[in-house]
């Protein structure tokens, strides 16, 4: 008997280390995780063969935080919208990027925040891109990929979700 206690225990506690890797690994609820050279690579694919919207902002970004917002009331209207948040910011700020994250309602988001030297990941991203923000990269399903710099408006992403979702 306690034996099948043990064994029921056991496993029960493999699912739950099991399930919280896997809410970590995904970077959804957590801390944001460490956005380094090839991380854009694993986000391209987790995601082959579906569109989704990276969007680049900054603590020290105002039109950010507005941005921020619309994307959280665009989720709530359009499940399917897949959103990935990259900051820029310094990993010594990760505290307060979960919190502005969850501040503005993009909790159940997948959040990466800079790990190293800032110009060099900038380019990996996009060799054309100098650092202005909000930047914004809307991908369709076969990665094919269009920029866009300064704030979002909800008719840029509606147009794009119907583009994506036809």
């Amino acid at each position: 008997m306690t034996y099948l206690f043990h064994g029921v225990l056991k496993r029960a506690i493999w699912l739950l280390v099991l399930g919280i890797g896997a809410v970590a690994v995904a970077g959804i609820g957590t801390a944001p995780l460490p956005f380094e050279s090839g991380s854009l690579e694993k986000i391209l694919d987790s995601r082959a063969g579906k569109p989704f919207l990276l969007v680049m902002w900054s603590l020290e970004c105002p039109p950010c935080r507005k941005e921020m917002d619309l994307l959280a009331e665009m989720r709530r209207q359009h499940p399917k919208l897949d959103v990935v948040l990259v900051s820029t910011d310094e990993m010594e700020r990760a505290d307060q990027v979960t919190a502005a994250v969850k501040g503005h309602g993009l909790e159940k988001t997948e959040s990466w925040l800079f790990a190293g030297p800032a110009q060099r990941l900038r380019y990996e991203i996009d060799p054309g891109w100098y650092g202005e923000m909000p930047r914004s990269y809307f991908y369709d399903a076969n990665h094919k990929r269009a920029a866009v710099s300064g704030a979002l408006e909800e008719a840029q992403i509606q147009a794009w979700l119907e583009h994506v979702y036809p």
